[in-house]
């Protein structure tokens, strides 16, 4: 008879190592507070990664009208190039901005944030690199990491191969939200500059890049971590929904595609080309391979991360508060009275 301690380990022969996942659970835990009674503005864990589900304890006392506000994205195929260039550690970094970001657009704050990391065969390098990176985007937008899972699936991914999901939670003041019901012909239109592509577009980019090797200097431009705009609850807060009336999360779909999100009807937003703050790498990049600027305004942010519409009387005010906190800003457009559903118009 096999004794307890010979018998084969049937599932890791079949390709998952539980020991191994539970390790790497271990390290999530050490140091970053998931496990305690970790704390912030709006709530404090009660028990997070390691058990079946994860409990938090939320603090509304400073909101009129709480309401929670949700959100959940993914890396797409810069994962891919991620993994083809070893650039691992942003990735993280992607996965809480894409979701975050989204929490800002309605003027809300995170209270917590979940991961879902699969895998064919579960690399501990991988691993650490990704999770650090979403530790460290936890840490920039004040959320908590109350939990996640890990799949390891043999079959289902190839080797090395991993995809990402991320889920967030947050509040926001029902009594001081953003959005198009805050908008008004004669807005400022207002840019807050993108730290590179941010995590669209990549299918497109990696073809590329396959058409013609990148520089090692040009690699890591495209692998720059999408920014989390972590100042704007700060500013909202700050100067109020009557001078911050709308921000849209420049995404798939670009800036005709996402600006109109947070518009009202009757609207047109007026947008000078020649102002977006498109870094020269980025269109040289795109110029390179034989495309104009132009003819990918719907597939890139042209470096724009988030445009904001802010009342005309107030764009001195926010300007110098964006200085305070050193986040970029400048003027690309405004908002005009029109017809029928609100769009982008490009002069």
């Amino acid at each position: 008879m096999t004794s307890e301690s010979n018998k084969p380990d049937l599932y890791k022969q079949a390709g998952v190592d539980v020991d191994k996942g539970d390790r790497l659970v271990e390290w999530l835990q050490g140091g970053d507070g998931s496990k305690s009674n970790a704390t912030t503005k709006f709530g404090s864990i009660v028990s997070g990664i390691g058990g079946f589900a994860a409990l938090f304890r939320p603090n509304f006392s400073g909101l009129k009208d709480p309401l929670l506000v949700t959100s959940t994205d993914g890396v797409g195929t810069k994962v891919l190039l991620g993994i083809e260039s070893n650039i691992l550690t942003g990735l993280g970094l992607d996965l809480v901005a894409m979701c975050v970001n989204d929490l800002y657009t309605v003027g809300g704050r995170p209270l917590f944030f979940l991961d879902y990391y699969a895998t064919g065969t579960l690399d501990e390098a991988q691993f650490k690199d990704v999770l650090t990176g979403i530790k460290e985007g936890c840490r920039q937008s004040q959320a908590l990491l109350l939990g996640g899972e890990t799949a390891e699936m043999p079959g289902l991914y190839e080797k090395r191969h991993f995809d990402l999901a991320g889920f967030v939670v947050g509040a926001v003041d029902g009594a001081a939200m953003l959005g198009a019901h805050n908008v008004q012909p004669g807005d400022v239109l207002l840019a807050l500059p993108s730290s590179g592509f941010h995590s669209n577009g990549y299918s497109l980019i990696r073809k590329w890049t396959k058409e013609k090797q990148p520089s090692t200097e040009l690699m890591q431009k495209l692998m720059i971590p999408t920014r989390i705009y972590h100042e704007l609850p700060e500013l909202v807060e700050k100067l109020g929904t009557k001078a911050i009336h709308a921000v849209a999360n420049i995404t798939g779909g670009g800036i005709s595609g996402n600006v109109p999100r947070v518009m009202p009807p009757g609207t047109a937003c007026h947008i000078d080309f020649s102002a977006l703050p498109i870094p020269s790498w980025m269109r040289q990049f795109i110029e390179d391979h034989g495309s104009t600027i132009p003819d990918l305004e719907a597939v890139f942010n042209l470096g724009c991360g988030m445009i904001a519409a802010v009342a005309k009387d107030a764009v001195h005010d926010v300007v110098a508060a964006c200085k305070d906190v050193n986040l970029p800003v400048c003027a690309i457009g405004e908002v005009k009275a029109a017809q029928g559903e609100a769009r982008v118009v490009f002069h």
